[in-house]
């Protein structure tokens, strides 16, 4: 197939793809189905990877789609900075620390039980960035590609357990009216939102700092905004498309390649997700009690992995968002501090 032929067929993927995620968002809004603006184009991206569709989103595209994620977590976070939010903090870091623990304890056990080979387990439960898991776990000698579907299976499974539990204990999400997507224009807004997604990228690219995209402007702008120095402004439809390029992307990573390989092992990566989606939530109703939030909102913040999918899910129920995101954003800075050297740990333990 000549290069304009190849060029032509991706084209037409990426097109099906679109009208496929433009046919579901909407009818999952009606539905009041929070988060939908995540789960259509998820949806979309894992129809299409299982049909062959051969395209992903391009890295520079998730780049910046994480980086205006991480502004979002600015403008949630910004406000909820001060004594409050201090007072917690050891609270929030224990949250943290026992997520981790909780992670790589069932992966020490599931190795044990002799459920995948060698380190697989540990590495595949961790709570982390999964491109950064999955080349850990090669360079300790686990199977880079179950630790993957792993990885993947898990976000997808925290994500779909969030947004239906989220539907069943509050109801039907709030659909904004259309005004509130095409709002008067905040320019200097925007140029803040702009400036702190480059800090993102510079981080990212500059530093190899995968996390950094969505961490250093979540961080830096909620400080700023705190302050009082900035007042980003994140328009509704860069957010959407933000989204959309981060459903896309995990969606897409389900192929019939990937899930035929690994067709043996997928009732037992189901299963030992699900004792993790399970441990954390038995942790979030300790959290819902200890810190008097109702229990969705503890669940959203001890749930394993999925910040950007927590943010969106969030945004669309009556929770304690700030509360969510201050949990959710200090155990990925312990996963980015501690995670690799805790799984290393305990993978050399597993025999």
């Amino acid at each position: 197939m000549s290069a304009m032929a190849k060029a032509g067929a991706k084209a037409g993927q990426w097109l099906l793809l679109g009208l496929a995620t433009a046919a579901l968002v909407p009818g999952l809004k009606l539905a009041g189905v929070p988060a939908a603006l995540l789960l259509g184009p998820l949806l979309a991206g894992i129809a299409c990877g299982l049909a062959g569709f051969a395209i992903r989103p391009p890295k520079l595209g998730l780049l910046c789609s994480y980086t205006i994620i991480g502004c979002l977590v600015a403008v949630a976070l910004g406000g909820a900075v001060g004594p409050a939010m201090l007072a917690r903090l050891p609270l929030l870091l224990a949250m943290g620390a026992a997520t981790l623990l909780a992670s790589g304890g069932l992966g020490w056990l599931v190795a044990r039980w002799g459920w995948f080979h060698g380190t697989t387990a540990v590495w595949g439960l961790s709570p982390g960035g999964a491109a950064g898991m999955v080349a850990l776990a090669q360079e300790q000698g686990g199977d880079g590609r179950m630790v993957a579907i792993i990885q993947y299976l898990r976000i997808l499974l925290v994500t779909g357990s969030a947004i239906a539990l989220a539907h069943m204990l509050t109801g039907s999400a709030a659909t904004p009216p259309l005004a509130s997507w095409l709002p008067a224009p905040d320019l200097p807004g925007l140029l803040e939102t702009l400036g702190l997604a480059s800090l993102g990228v510079v981080a990212a690219r500059l530093f190899r700092f995968p996390a950094g995209a969505f961490l250093v402007p979540g961080l830096i702008g909620a400080a700023f905004i705190a302050a009082g120095w900035t007042s980003p402004a994140v328009p509704p439809l860069l957010a959407a498309a933000a989204y959309a390029v981060i459903g896309w992307n995990i969606g897409l990573s389900f192929t019939r390649d990937t899930l035929t390989d690994c067709a043996r092992a997928l009732p037992r990566i189901l299963l030992a997700c699900a004792l993790l989606i399970g441990l954390c939530a038995g942790l979030g109703v300790l959290v819902s009690l200890i810190c008097d939030v109702d229990w969705l909102t503890g669940y959203l913040a001890t749930t394993p992995g999925g910040i950007d999918a927590i943010l969106i899910i969030g945004t669309t129920v009556p929770v304690d968002l700030p509360f969510i995101l201050s949990a959710q954003v200090l155990r990925v800075l312990l996963v980015l501090l501690v995670g690799p050297a805790l799984a290393t740990y305990v993978a050399r333990h597993v025999n």
